[in-house]
């Protein structure tokens, strides 16, 4: 679905894949990088292998820790649609990224997440009295794909020089590349031993024009 049918149905599509999707399962996940130079190739490749049209999009991610006396601590990500109406600005989703299975031999990172819908002007109030900690704030704007069950997400991700100001002046890019995101989410008691190498086969596609890691993004 383009971004324009999704208009039309005010969105009734996405809502309803929202709520069909389990809230608890297990995320799969490679991460990479691409240059600017390279990306118009790299959206040529994933046009052809994956399904049929795109959807972009613009948020605001805010990253939070909260600590638990173990390494590493949990992490919660809250998620909005950046420079809209104010009732979708005040809709959030909240994610909680667990720490990553001890497998050495898996070749991607595999990890627990928990995903839910929470609607507030108030959240950062909110967030506070959870005892949580912001690390980091970013927008990201950008594009996804799917192949399957299978999403690629490229965004180029942007900072704010002024906490809590959002206006075109005070936001800078990162970097000159994007992030490029390839995951896939398993019912959460489920083996994932073939869909890891599924995932991994699909990025080795992607070679060379992005190198898709198992990175070590918890060790500080």
């Amino acid at each position: 679905m383009d971004k324009s049918d999704e208009d039309a149905d005010g969105g009734q599509s996405t809502k309803a894949a929202l709520t069909s999707m389990p809230y608890q399962c297990q995320e799969l996940i490679l991460y990479g990088s691409v240059f600017a130079d390279n990306l118009p190739d790299l959206e040529r490749r994933l046009t052809g292998l994956c399904d049929p049209g795109s959807t972009e999009f613009h948020e605001h991610d805010l990253s939070f820790s909260l600590r638990t006396g173990t390494d590493p601590d949990v992490t919660i990500r809250l998620r909005r649609r950046f420079n809209v109406d104010s009732f979708t600005s005040h809709q959030w989703q909240f994610r909680y990224i667990g720490g990553p299975e001890p497998d050495q031999k898996c070749p991607v990172i595999v990890r627990k997440v928990i995903d839910s819908i929470a609607y507030s002007h108030l959240m950062m109030d909110f967030v506070k009295t959870l005892g949580l900690r912001m690390d980091y704030e970013y927008i990201a704007k950008g594009t996804v794909w799917t192949n399957g069950k299978m999403k690629v997400v490229i965004s180029q991700i942007q900072r704010t020089e002024k906490a809590g100001h959002y206006d075109q002046s005070n936001l800078k890019r990162f970097s000159d590349s994007y992030l490029v995101e390839i995951s896939v989410c398993l019912p959460d008691s489920a083996e994932y031993t073939a869909a890891a190498k599924q995932l991994r086969d699909f990025a080795d596609q992607l070679l060379p024009l992005v190198e898709m890691e198992k990175v070590d993004y918890w060790r500080k």
